[in-house]
């Protein structure tokens, strides 16, 4: 058995709906990457999933971690490492297999971010959500839109 496709839920919303819309597209992105493990059966497909995902994540964690500096969010360096590592962890397993890369790989990386998503979403973004929730996000964020 691989790894479980995720879904949105109201409980992980952060209240920003910028955030959150980025939140429901990683978790797309990483729906379409257990597809390709599952359905499509090509290496191929599935590294050119995981590299969307990576590029994506990135974009995403360079607005999340902006949003928190102007913010002053007490955790944003702890946070930031978070994602730090899960993009230096993924490129790494796709790095370290090369070419050699087998079907049954795939599956593996696709578990550990099944892990990393889950965890993340519900730990180091439920603590921003509690953050925001404690700041008032609608007026601090229009405060530092300024």
């Amino acid at each position: 058995m691989g790894p479980e496709t995720l879904e949105w839920t109201p409980d992980l919303e952060t209240g920003v709906a910028d955030v959150d819309d980025a939140h429901c597209e990683l978790l797309g992105l990483y729906n379409r990457i257990v597809f390709a493990c599952e359905k499509d059966g090509a290496v191929g497909t599935f590294r050119e999933r995981m590299r969307t995902f990576l590029i994506y994540a990135r974009w995403h964690f360079a607005e999340e971690e902006a949003l928190m500096r102007r913010l002053h969010y007490p955790d944003y360096m702890d946070h930031k490492g978070h994602h730090q590592r899960l993009l230096q962890d993924a490129e790494d397993f796709l790095e370290s297999f090369g070419d050699s890369l087998r079907l049954e790989d795939n599956s593996a990386i696709a578990s550990y971010l099944m892990y990393w998503l889950t965890r993340h979403l519900n730990d180091k973004d439920g603590s921003l959500r509690n953050f925001l929730i404690t700041k008032n996000t609608a007026s601090t964020l229009a405060s530092v839109r300024n």
